[in-house]
């Protein structure tokens, strides 16, 4: 039989934890950054080659902040993850 004192104090413990690691990833995301919105979608053109861009948004993407920038292009999605830290374009996908 489970002691459901010892459950809810361990859930709340995990629930807990959960929610200080997301107000961290939060405060993380939400730092200033180097690289602004603008630039971030101009290096996202430049990379692709051309194209026109929705709003740039703030994301994480393996362990660093990055602006995810949408280039439309020559009928394709270019989905352009570039470095808030560095401007360099880190990663692309492409959807048709």
């Amino acid at each position: 039989m489970i002691d459901m004192k010892k459950f809810f104090i361990a859930t709340s413990i995990v629930v807990g934890a959960g929610i200080v690691v997301t107000i961290a990833s939060i405060a993380f995301l939400l730092r200033p950054a180097n690289i602004s919105q603008q630039e971030a979608a101009q290096i996202a053109i430049e990379h692709v080659g051309g194209g026109r861009y929705n709003r740039p948004e703030r994301e994480i993407e393996n362990w660093q902040r990055v602006w995810s920038v949408e280039v439309f292009y020559d009928g394709l999605v270019h989905e352009v993850y570039v470095s808030m830290n560095t401007g360099e374009a880190v990663r692309v996908e492409i959807d048709r």
